[in-house]
């Protein structure tokens, strides 16, 4: 049940008094119950007031419950509500809570009886324990709800601490009242829907499709939140969000469909649009003789490349992300649902690695790299693994009788010859497209991937001589990243690779995807709606009938929809959720006059402003520290290159020249960063610089509004500071930016802040201890490398800020924590899923099953009535950090150094970071 929470000021009438005005209301009945009181111990008599009116297709009732004795302070546990003969749908849990200008350890004396002493001693210790401004508190409880029928309705009420009582109902028709009621509940219900969509860390595909789906059935309006887009959003950010798979952007295509509003006029009567206007490359002469490795001469040059470059190095990557579940995000943070993406490739792929095959490995394959054409893990890559093998005959006969066995055990899976571009290849695959694994091999190198279109490639490239390695952009790379770097791993994003992700084949084809995955979502949550209210519709054709799917549902231009085999859900055309059929092997030949429109307007964006697409390149050595410790430090070599910076706008242009001087820091400075910068306010180029000191900082929420941010800072023990002097505080009116002097070379400025000026350097800071003790230390050196930012971060796990650091990471994964359970209730009140089957039900929505991010397990709580993670002590995620929880970064993170050149012709990022493995 979704709960809101109404706000009234203390002298104003509350909803009980306009509840007992309305003259419409026909039907009002005053019960006495037994009702468990916030504040009180034992239970006391209530009197409620409750109005129900029958309708179709479902009538409207409300329940309201003032309290004798107000609760001051936080909100009560949401209202549960329940029909003896399952007749109550959709409710909405409303407090109505007010503003109290006098707080109760102030007023007289109660009476003696009905609990009220009981009342106030509770809210006596509320209060002391409490620091809440404004004090609020609870005068009334109000649930409503729609419910089927015209019969009596017994309905009992509950929150997470028990049961309250059960009520006796008699609804009176009345179609005027029906009619204000149901809006009233509309209004609450969508607010409350608006606030638990705000603060989910999933998609919301529930709480979008019961807006829409109750608007549509109830012929009630939309609110206006729903469809609302952002006019100010440019082509070039829509494409960068659609790429990348952003949630806005998916969202509103789930709500389109949702809500019936989806475009289906005309067919696939235009030919593809035209791709930007692109200018090549500004690759500098003098490429030719640059070394390659050998397998790039297998890639075609609209892919990415990552190359491990042995067995052995394939090897630490893998158990590396093993060590994390698959899925190396999960080093710095748990999401709220699993990221399934590697784990579902290697799936499709069907290629092992056994206790046999680690060992074997490195005797049977040279090198080996992961080749792609897009990175769309979550939703079905374009990718394959290329392997350069020291003994084919070995290699090709492991892979064979893998694929062979799972043909042989498996009737939903077939291995068929087929021919690539001429050469011999088989394919071993399901309907669904789960398993999709094309080998190939051509002139001793042999080619696993899930896409006819990559493997065609490959044999064309080893015929043609045409490759990667061969484009100017590649030998570039390999000039500024040569082979003797001996990388663990190496990466390497093409212009032309970059490029087909803007291509108008892969965007309409990408966009088209979100339009089938918010199809499978919608059926799956259709279904449970349907079985919530006892409807017998499960089929599309009689979810649509029923108005559980909105008319016309999943007609797309394209031809292809949705379709049931069993429970599962899939499209016609791209196979199942999470296996879709790669975009390369998707082919958009003819597209809608809609689509062509859309296209051309992100096309002319990038002709305008991005004519260049510019490489990207990186490398990533391994070395185990010599420490005792069994860590290990990894470190990256990143470039861009061509680069244009005119291009990256205002951030890009405000950096200085590289230098080699640098910052020389004090030595409890656990942060420190620098940059070397120029604008029209510091004048000439500038060295800018910020310490922050071993020690406790202030809360992030301290720093809202301009006095807390002043507080904030002032409690903060850090400095910040400028060489050479760059004047600015000395242009401020009236000498302000001088100050008074305290000392010689120190000023104190308004508002407490404490300045240094001297040897060039000028230093600010709330401390001035803090700055006498660094001063000593602060000097501008010679380095032998040069660049415009650097930055380090000390050792976190033994330091005072690690408890800091664990504890902002904790906030956060446990509000996550919070939006998960919050989605599994969603289900089990909105929808009556039952417990054992909302977690599988969450996967089928959600595509991927829901994880807590504080590392816990979900699990539903009879006593309570709600869905709880084991990692929390109570009802809820506790407010402060458990003392055995340490986030995810903070168990490997051991230490970083980093820093930023930009060049007029390239930008290249170098990092170390120390590692602790498990």
């Amino acid at each position: 049940m979704w709960t809101a929470t109404k706000q009234y000021d203390r002298d104003a009438p509350t909803p009980k008094d306009h509840a007992m005005r309305l003259p419409s209301i026909l039907f009002s009945v005053t019960c006495t119950a037994w009702m468990l009181v916030a504040s009180a111990p034992t239970a006391v008599a209530v009197d409620i007031l409750a109005t129900a009116i029958p309708g179709s297709p479902f009538g409207v009732a409300t329940v309201e419950i003032p309290l004798p004795v107000p609760v001051v302070g936080e909100p009560l546990p949401p209202l549960t509500v329940d029909e003896a003969s399952g007749r109550v749908f959709y409710p909405i849990a409303e407090d109505t809570r007010v503003d109290t200008a006098v707080r109760p350890s102030d007023r007289p004396l109660p009476p003696q009886g009905r609990g009220r002493l009981l009342g106030r001693l509770g809210n006596l210790i509320r209060e002391i324990a409490s620091d809440e401004e404004p004090l609020q508190q609870t005068v009334a409880r109000r649930v409503t709800f729609l419910f089927k029928g015209d019969g009596p309705l017994v309905i009992t009420l509950a929150d997470s601490r028990g049961s309250i009582g059960t009520y006796d109902i008699v609804p009176t028709p009345d179609p005027a009242t029906h009619a204000a009621m149901l809006n009233q509940w509309w209004s609450v219900y969508t607010d409350a829907a608006k606030r638990q969509i705000d603060s989910a860390d999933y998609p919301t595909y529930v709480e979008d499709y019961l807006v829409a789906m109750l608007a549509g059935r109830l012929n009630l309006p939309l609110p206006d939140w729903y469809l609302a887009e952002d006019d100010s959003e440019a082509a070039l950010t829509d494409t960068l969000k659609l790429i990348g798979g952003a949630t806005d952007v998916a969202q509103r295509i789930y709500r389109e469909a949702a809500a019936g509003m989806r475009d289906t006029t005309g067919g696939e009567d235009q030919t593809l649009p035209a791709p930007p206007a692109w200018l090549p490359p500004n690759v500098p002469p003098g490429t030719d003789d640059v070394p390659t490795e050998p397998i790039a001469d297998r890639v075609p040059p609209e892919c990415f490349y990552i190359r491990y470059g042995s067995f052995a190095n394939y090897l630490w990557f893998r158990d590396l992300s093993e060590e994390y579940g698959g899925d190396l995000s999960r080093m710095i943070t748990l999401s709220g649902i699993q990221q399934l993406g590697s784990l579902q490739l290697e799936k499709q792929l069907h290629l092992q690695t056994n206790e046999l095959s680690r060992m074997l490995g490195p005797t049977v394959i040279k090198d080996q790299a992961l080749v792609g054409r897009d990175l769309f893990l979550g939703d079905g890559a374009t990718m394959g693994v290329l392997f350069e093998p020291v003994n084919a005959f070995l290699l090709r006969t492991s892979i064979n009788q893998d694929r062979t066995s799972l043909a042989a055990s498996d009737d939903a899976v077939t291995l068929t010859d087929v021919d690539i571009a001429g050469q011999k290849a088989t394919v071993l695959r399901s309907a669904d497209n789960q398993i999709r694994s094309f080998m190939v091999e051509f002139d001793g190198y042999i080619f696993v991937t899930n896409s006819e279109t990559l493997a065609r490639r490959f044999v064309e490239v080893g015929k043609s001589g045409d490759s990667l390695a061969q484009t100017p952009s590649f030998r570039f790379a390999r000039q500024l990243m040569p082979l003797t770097r001996n990388d663990t791993i190496f990466a390497y994003f093409s212009p032309a690779m970059l490029q087909g992700l803007v291509a108008p084949d892969n965007m309409i084809e990408l966009r088209r995807r979100m339009h089938a995955e918010s199809d499978i979502a919608l059926v799956h949550v259709a279904r449970l709606a349907a079985a919530a209210e006892g409807s017998p519709a499960r089929s599309i054709a009689q979810l649509t009938d029923a108005g559980y799917l909105p008319a016309g549902f999943s007609k797309r231009a394209d031809g292809s929809s949705v379709f049931e085999i069993g429970d599962d859900i899939m499209d016609t055309r791209r196979g199942a959720r999470g296996y879709f059929l790669p975009i390369a092997d998707a082919s958009v030949d003819k597209v809608t006059a809609e689509e062509a429109r859309w296209y051309e307007r992100i096309a002319d964006d990038y002709s305008t402003r991005f004519r260049q697409l510019d490489p990207i390149m990186a490398g990533i050595q391994r070395t185990k520290l010599e420490d005792g410790s069994g860590n290990e430090r990894l470190t990256a070599h990143v470039e861009i290159a061509p680069w244009s910076p005119e291009k990256y706008g205002t951030i890009a242009q405000q950096l200085g020249p590289p230098t080699n001087v640098a910052m020389d820091f004090a030595p409890d400075d656990i942060v420190a960063v620098q940059a070397h910068v120029a604008s029209e306010l510091l004048g000439p180029p500038t060295h800018l610089f910020v310490g922050i000191k071993d020690s406790i900082p202030p809360q992030p929420d301290d720093f809202d509004g301009l006095i807390a941010t002043y507080r904030a800072l002032k409690s903060l023990p850090a400095y910040l500071g400028a060489w050479p002097q760059p004047g600015a505080l000395d242009r401020l009116p009236l000498g302000l930016g001088r100050g008074v002097p305290v000392s010689p070379g120190m000023s104190r400025l308004i508002g407490g802040v404490y300045r240094y000026t001297g040897g060039g350097f000028s230093v600010l800071s709330f401390y001035p201890d803090l700055l006498q003790a660094s001063l000593p230390h602060m000097g501008a050196i010679e380095v032998d490398d040069r660049a415009q930012v650097r930055a380090h971060i000390g050792d976190l796990s033994e330091s005072l800020l690690k408890h800091w650091v664990n504890d902002q990471l904790y906030q956060r994964a446990a509000v996550g924590s919070q939006s998960g359970a919050n989605f599994l209730n969603l289900l089990s009140r909105q929808l009556r899923v039952a417990p054992e089957q909302a977690k599988p039900s969450a996967e089928l929505i959600l595509g991927g099953p829901l994880q807590c991010p504080l590392g816990g397990r979900y699990e539903h709580s009879p006593t309570h009535h709600q869905w709880v993670s084991t990692r929390w002590s109570n009802r809820s995620a506790a407010d402060t950090m458990p003392d055995d929880y340490v986030a995810p970064i903070m168990q490997w993170f051991r230490g970083a150094d980093a820093k930023l050149t930009q060049y007029d012709d390239r930008v290249v990022v170098d990092a170390v970071v120390d590692v602790a493995r498990q």
